[in-house]
């Protein structure tokens, strides 16, 4: 039995590891606010494999990588020149039409997180330049914006996955972060 519990166990140990920055649920920082969430049914939560595209927090389908998901999320807090989502939206169309060419965009959805904090979702078409059909959640929190990217290959994978965003936005609850929590 003992000859069988140490490769186990070693075993266990390294699928741990594989796994330890696969978590159930975040806390996304920013300057001037926070935010908690928790994976919806099916998805992780990843806290280091976007850090090289700037992502703190991204999802993906359980099984799948941040390299190979299909779709995928990434969760941040909005720059802090900006504490108004509906503005901070707008110029985020303008930036992106300029890099990503004429596009359409058209609000899908509105709510309430679990903190009853205010969202709306909109919806970017592909363009020619970027081909990934993508809605953004964008949350007015106290002080911050949090915006969630729900990103696909194409209409069927969006349609068939959707449902994730919203069950990501019903556990967001924002937090307050003081600069001296920051460090």
């Amino acid at each position: 039995m003992n000859r069988l519990l140490a490769p186990g166990l070693i075993l266990l140990s390294l699928l741990l590891d594989a796994f330890a920055d696969q978590v159930p649920f975040a806390i996304v920082y920013g300057p001037k606010g926070a935010f908690n969430i928790a994976a919806p049914a099916g998805w992780v939560i990843d806290n280091t494999a976007g850090e090289s595209n700037g992502l703190p927090c991204v999802l993906f389908r359980k099984g799948q990588t941040w390299q190979n998901a299909e779709p995928m999320m990434y969760a941040k807090i909005a720059n802090t020149s900006q504490e108004d989502a509906e503005a901070f939206a707008k110029t985020a169309i303008e930036e992106m039409k300029k890099e990503r060419g004429d596009y359409e965009v058209k609000r899908v959805a509105t709510g309430k997180t679990k903190g009853g904090q205010p969202y709306f979702i909109n919806e970017y078409s592909p363009s020619e330049k970027y081909p990934r059909i993508e809605r953004v959640a964008y949350v007015q929190m106290p002080k911050a914006i949090a915006y969630i990217v729900f990103s696909c290959d194409g209409e069927k994978a969006l349609r068939k996955h959707q449902r994730a965003l919203t069950e990501l936005l019903e556990t967001l609850m924002a937090m307050d972060v003081k600069a001296e929590d920051r460090g």
